[in-house]
């Protein structure tokens, strides 16, 4: 919990500090063949697609779409800000059967009368875990749009 409040309040002081915050400004074309799809934003993907000096603000848009914040701060430097987070809930079940049988006689006088009861009852049992990954990636960028830093930050709890 720590680590995500962490990176929250780098988030946050990112936002405080910037002269003006704006919304992600796409870049001035997008190829034909670009389409929305999931992001994938993780830790892998960043640190071995991303290189400082060679990525650009499109290459990260076609990697992880658009960022959660885009700012500048006073000294005219443009910092992205991705933030994904996946809950994952897991459901575990058991079943136990048990067979029960129940013969029951009746006797009257003479004559016998046999019956049966044949039942069957289950119980089962499921065990549910709850896990949560988080990853933010701050990205800061050179006058040319290219990649000049970046930190990633991944949390699972």
């Amino acid at each position: 919990m720590a680590g995500v409040r962490s990176a929250f309040a780098v988030a946050l002081g990112l936002v405080a500090l910037s002269a003006r915050a704006h919304a992600a400004d796409p870049p001035d074309s997008l190829p034909e063949s670009y389409e929305s799809t999931p992001s994938a934003l993780s830790y892998g993907m960043v640190t071995s697609q991303v290189r400082k000096g060679e990525t650009t603000q499109l290459d990260l848009i076609q990697l992880f779409g658009s960022p959660n914040i885009s700012t500048y701060d006073s000294a005219g430097i443009e910092s992205w800000v991705y933030e994904r987070s996946v809950t994952r809930t897991d459901v575990e079940t058991s079943t136990e059967s048990a067979r029960g049988a129940a013969n029951l006689g009746v006797f009257f006088r003479v004559i016998q009368a046999g019956g049966g009861i044949e039942g069957q009852r289950r119980e089962g049992s499921a065990q549910v875990t709850t896990s949560l990954r988080s990853i933010t990636v701050i990205v800061k960028f050179a006058e040319d749009g290219t990649v000049s830093d970046y930190k990633v930050r991944s949390s699972q709890f």
